[in-house]
């Protein structure tokens, strides 16, 4: 298995032209090679539906670090997704240090926007060891409409600044780029009329959905099209720009997504084709779904939870890593 997965890493890429650069740098964020943002190279860990998971194996997280990936997207949740129980200081504790032993920049999602002493807690408790934070997940899909959402952002993102100044808070985190209902603009018009700014916009996008495997190839470039949109939606409304990120990227949100997933020639192409579009658009950042949760009933998952071997997709991402960095 190793072997099929090191022919397929070896691949020679082209570079795409220079993307537009950022012009704000978010808490850990590194500009590489050819004005690539670092944090483009992320990933997520989510709820664990697995026994053996990134939380739990270190082999994995050494693997994470070896291949130099940045940016760990950690979520949060004041309750389990699998048993409801509340979440504990231990678990706080255990997500931070899965970031930290994976040398990688915590990204935090607090899940539950009405839980505000759970939110202020993780950012107290926290402190310096996660600086990012985004506000909600899929609020736009979880049926809460976006007056209800901008209603907590003003009034609890100013609270959480005032715990840690130095914090980044970024909002929408709509599951695609519009948004439900024109989700997005609708935050973006908001947060102009309040004044309560995000420090980064977030949105999630797989481009497929039960597509055969060569129309879901053919829209692996379509990353640049979609954060084009965005980044000019942002222009026009808040009158300048802030960064833009895909927190949530694969090729199929399905549950469990098509087969093809698991073809590595597939999986590696979609993924180069897909993070040289995000770099085309100058993409601020970007977290791949997910690391090893079982996610997709392991199909997106970026390692094997059975023996935790990377699979085509952290390979991709690795060399990828390596023609951007500056080492």
């Amino acid at each position: 298995m190793l072997a099929i997965f090191s022919s397929v890493a070896c691949s020679p890429f082209a570079q795409p032209p220079a993307p537009q650069r950022s012009t704000s740098v978010l808490t850990g964020q590194q500009v590489w090679k050819q004005g690539v943002s670092s944090f483009l190279f992320g990933a997520n860990d989510t709820q664990e539906w697995s026994v053996n998971n990134v939380e739990t194996s270190p082999a994995i997280q050494a693997a994470l670090k070896d291949a130099h990936f940045t940016l760990m997207r950690t979520f949060f949740f004041d309750k389990s997704l699998a048993d409801g129980h509340s979440t504990t200081d231990a678990e706080i504790e255990q997500r931070l240090k899965t970031v930290e032993n994976s040398g990688m920049t915590c990204l935090g999602v607090l899940h539950n926007i009405f839980n505000v002493e759970f939110d202020k807690h993780v950012v107290t408790y926290a402190g310096s060891r996660c600086q990012l934070y985004e506000f909600g997940n899929e609020a736009d899909y979880n049926g809460i409409s976006v007056e209800a959402y901008l209603k907590q952002w003003n009034s609890t993102i100013p609270l959480l600044r005032k715990i840690d100044p130095n914090a980044k808070f970024i909002g929408p985190v709509t599951y695609n780029d519009q948004g439900n209902k024109g989700f997005m603009q609708a935050f973006l018009e908001g947060v102009k009329a309040s004044g309560i700014i995000p420090d980064a916009l977030s949105f999630h996008y797989y481009p497929c959905y039960q597509d055969t495997r060569d129309s879901c190839l053919n829209k692996a470039g379509s990353f640049s099209q979609v954060a084009g949109g965005v980044q000019a939606l942002v222009r026009e409304i808040l009158g300048k720009d802030i960064p833009v990120g895909i927190t949530e990227w694969n090729y199929d949100p399905g549950n469990p997504p098509p087969a093809y997933g698991d073809d590595p020639s597939f999986m590696s192409k979609f993924t180069t084709d897909a993070l040289n579009s995000m770099v085309e658009a100058g993409v601020a950042f970007a977290c791949q779904f997910d690391v090893a949760s079982y996610s997709g009933y392991g199909r997106l998952d970026m390692f094997n939870i059975d023996n935790n071997q990377p699979k085509p997709q952290y390979y991709a991402i690795k060399d990828l890593i390596h023609l951007y960095r500056q080492i």
